[in-house]
């Protein structure tokens, strides 16, 4: 799983939200990654919280997203 942890602003990356709040410090480079890691959380919150929402936010400004 490939990560991308660089703050350069034109580069796009995918990042995994929880209730449109950030997951973990993570941004994937790839999709892919990103879909592994939200079935991850999915799984969690089908548990604890099922009222939650998980979702993948494609962005070229990660850290705007807290």
């Amino acid at each position: 799983m490939k990560r991308y942890n660089n703050h350069d602003p034109q580069t796009e990356v995918y990042v995994v939200t929880r209730d449109r709040r950030r997951t973990s410090d993570r941004n994937f480079i790839n999709e892919n990654d990103a879909k592994i890691e939200a079935q991850y959380w999915i799984g969690i919150c089908r548990n604890y919280d099922p009222s939650s929402k998980v979702s993948i936010v494609r962005t070229n400004k990660p850290r705007k997203i807290r």
